[in-house]
């Protein structure tokens, strides 16, 4: 479960476009503190989870949903991944990106 929540925060911080130092100096934490959770080493505490909720505006009930359960640790990273470069994108960019989704999809 500590790996899962970890995952959960990693990709919301980089959603948000935040580094671990940045989201630790938000919440008045240690870096070492935001690297452990989202390595999964260590699980916040409930005052901690709060606040990461606060800076990244993702409600407390989303770092605890696991119905991704069937899926290879490599796929939610693969995933992960993916939505940070989407986010990242322009209006123009994104367009293109969709245009070449549809084509490699048109060939499965």
């Amino acid at each position: 479960m500590k790996q899962e929540v970890g995952r959960k925060v990693k990709a919301a911080r980089l959603q948000r476009g935040l580094t671990q130092a940045g989201l630790a100096e938000a919440i008045d934490k240690a870096f070492e503190t935001i690297s452990n959770i989202e390595r999964g080493k260590t699980a916040p505490n409930f005052s901690t989870l709060v606040d990461i909720s606060r800076v990244l505006e993702v409600p407390m009930k989303d770092f605890f949903d696991f119905g991704e359960e069937d899926q290879s640790d490599e796929r939610r990273d693969l995933l992960t991944k993916l939505n940070t470069m989407i986010v990242q994108m322009d209006d123009a960019t994104l367009k293109q990106f969709l245009k070449l989704g549809d084509v490699l999809s048109e060939e499965q």
